[in-house]
């Protein structure tokens, strides 16, 4: 039943086309509003999805970016570890091999020297006591033919010493044989009754003078 809010009151001719107008006005009214809302729902849905395909797009592909640049990142860190490793193994080995080569280096160094010193060392020693055994040598040699010539000297001045006494020996030796003789000559002459024995050597027997 039907309540007139102040209206003029209707036949029911005028009320059955009215209520169908109203009828289809609120059914024109609610399909469209249906419409409207299956629209605004479609359109929400399609919203809805767009949102979602948009946020799943954005989420894979900020992970996809997250994964790549952390991959990225981790490779890069990875890589930069390496070659800081390379470089870290090739420092020490270049450091080692210069230490081996100074080492080597040194110990050429060393023995040279080692070798030089006692190769000199040795030589001039060698040298030395050569030159000493020659000096040595000439030293005895000078000494023994200072001796051998003082002892011909001293032998030579024996020797013209004693030839010099003998001479001296033999010409006093004759000079008093004669310096007899001729005081025995003299002592014959000046004794006439001298007598004469039968040994005379010398001829000093004189016949007496008549």
């Amino acid at each position: 039943m039907c309540r007139a809010y102040g209206l003029v009151p209707v036949g029911k001719g005028q009320a059955a086309w009215g209520f169908s107008v109203v009828c289809a006005d609120g059914a024109a009214a609610g399909a469209f509003t249906a419409f409207l809302a299956g629209a605004a729902f479609f359109a929400g849905a399609a919203f809805g999805a767009g949102a979602a395909a948009f946020f799943a797009g954005a989420a894979f592909l900020a992970a996809t970016t997250t994964f790549l640049a952390g991959a990225a990142f981790f490779a890069g860190a990875a890589f930069l570890a390496a070659t800081t490793f390379l470089a870290g193994a090739a420092f020490f080995a270049g450091a080692a091999f210069l230490a081996a080569t100074t080492f080597l280096a040194g110990a050429a160094f060393f023995a040279g020297a080692a070798f030089l010193a006692a190769t000199t060392t040795f030589l001039a020693g060698a040298a030395f006591f050569a030159g000493a055994a020659f000096l040595a040598a000439t030293t005895f040699l000078a000494g023994a033919a200072f001796f051998a010539g003082a002892a011909f000297l001293a032998a030579t001045t024996f020797l013209a010493g004693a030839a010099f006494f003998a001479g001296a020996a033999f010409l006093a030796a004759g000079f008093f044989a004669v310096a007899i003789m001729f005081s025995l000559d003299q002592f014959a002459k000046s004794t006439s009754c001298l007598q004469w024995t039968e040994s005379d050597p010398w001829g000093w027997r004189r016949t007496p003078s008549p």
